[in-house]
């Protein structure tokens, strides 16, 4: 963690007004996942699930695509982590 404290707020009005807010976060063990491979899918849901993940999506400012991605690798991620132990 960061010397500095501040609230999550002050760093997206930070961000939002075009200034640097990397030195609030730690870096050191962040991970980035290869996505430079992609393959579309379809899937078949029900109307309630959609308007879910619409309202989710919506408040988290972000595409219902990159919200499902989001959830199915976190779940993805537990999985693994609970088939380990």
């Amino acid at each position: 963690m960061t010397e500095q404290q501040i609230k999550a707020a002050d760093i997206d009005r930070k961000f939002d007004d075009g200034e640097d807010v990397m030195g609030y976060f730690d870096m050191s063990r962040a991970v980035v996942e290869d996505v430079s491979t992609t393959r579309k899918v379809n899937l078949t849901v029900p109307k309630w699930m959609v308007e879910r993940l619409d309202s989710e999506a919506e408040h988290l400012a972000v595409s219902r695509n990159a919200l499902v991605n989001m959830w199915l690798a976190e779940r993805i991620k537990r999985e693994e982590r609970e088939f380990v132990h």
